[in-house]
């Protein structure tokens, strides 16, 4: 009999990609939660076989029945839908942290589960005290203390997942999207907040990668609880990801660095919020493997496998 996985977000962009990969894995099914079945995209997961229920990231209780019979549940919230509602950097992010303990408490509540993945980022605040807040990162960090100190029998069962920066934002993302500039010239600028060679984990393709590492943790089992994983196989800077869109899209581009002030005076709080993760890359590689890792390697990741940046270029050049 299969092992049922919850993927909460499942419409969004990580949790897409979770069940992308794991309703194709032997020995499992996936059943998606939503907050709106009716919308398109759940439908569609619907036409596929897929199981769709609903729960919302605000009600516990609804969590809790969402998960009944489950043996995993990968676990997502989403900072930045917060902000684009009309929310301050702080009141997204204690939004956040809020809608990750009620995801944990309803998982922690599951007595048939065996694994819990928690989508989570590293901290600014923690690491540097004083000198640097990265909202969007620290509020998802203070989940995980959470989990640690409030919850530990889930806790025990917990592998961490860190997600870098998504490589359709070039394609997507205002702030990050290349601007042809002069108008009609051909040449296009990449204006960022950050030296140029500073280097930045890659997630690659969302729509398959963090189902692949997914799949692998709970292929491995107890070997990854507690331990934290990167979904990436590349570190690059911003310059080289700027060069590989030009090899691939075929159009002139050129890195421009420039203040956080200035950026943030372009792009709002969220261009404000992004300078402050590129300021964190300056200071320490914030994606460094540490003794509580489990890399790549022994989760058995087979690197031919995974979509990396070049290859979401050649996937949305269209369009650039």
């Amino acid at each position: 009999m299969s092992k049922i996985i919850a993927v909460t977000g499942a419409t969004g962009a990580q949790g897409r990609g979770v069940v992308n990969i794991m309703k194709g894995t032997a020995g499992w099914t996936v059943r998606a939660i939503t907050r709106n079945p009716e919308s398109d995209k759940a439908k569609k997961l619907a036409s596929e076989g897929i199981e769709v229920v609903q729960a919302s990231f605000d009600d516990e209780a609804s969590l809790v029945t969402a998960f009944q019979g489950v043996h995993a549940v990968f676990a997502v919230t989403n900072w930045w839908e917060h902000l684009f509602m009309g929310k301050s950097q702080d009141e997204a992010g204690a939004l956040e942290e809020e809608q990750g303990m009620t995801i944990a408490r309803g998982a922690a509540q599951t007595p048939t589960l065996e694994h819990y993945i928690w989508s989570t980022l590293p901290s600014g605040k923690a690491d540097f005290p004083g000198k640097l807040v990265t909202p969007h990162m620290d509020y998802k960090a203070a989940v995980d203390a959470r989990i640690k100190s409030e919850l530990p029998k889930l806790a025990s069962k917990t592998t961490y997942l860190y997600l870098g920066f998504y490589p359709q934002n070039f394609f997507t993302y205002p702030s990050i999207k290349p601007v042809q500039y002069p108008p009609g010239s051909g040449t296009y600028v990449q204006i960022q907040p950050s030296r140029p060679d500073a280097k930045v984990l890659l997630a690659g393709d969302l729509d398959v990668n963090p189902g692949i590492w997914v799949r692998q943790i709970l292929a491995k089992g107890p070997i990854t609880f507690g331990k934290y994983t990167n979904v990436a196989l590349e570190k690059w800077s911003l310059e080289h990801m700027l060069e590989v869109w030009s090899e691939v899209t075929g159009k002139k581009g050129i890195f421009i660095p420039c203040t956080l002030e200035i950026f943030a005076a372009l792009h709002g709080t969220a261009g404000y919020e992004l300078g402050l993760q590129l300021k964190y890359g300056e200071l320490c590689d914030p994606w460094a493997v540490k003794d509580n890792f489990i890399d790549a390697k022994e989760l058995d990741i087979d690197p031919s496998e995974v979509v990396g940046f070049r290859g979401v270029m050649e996937k949305l050049k269209h369009l650039a």
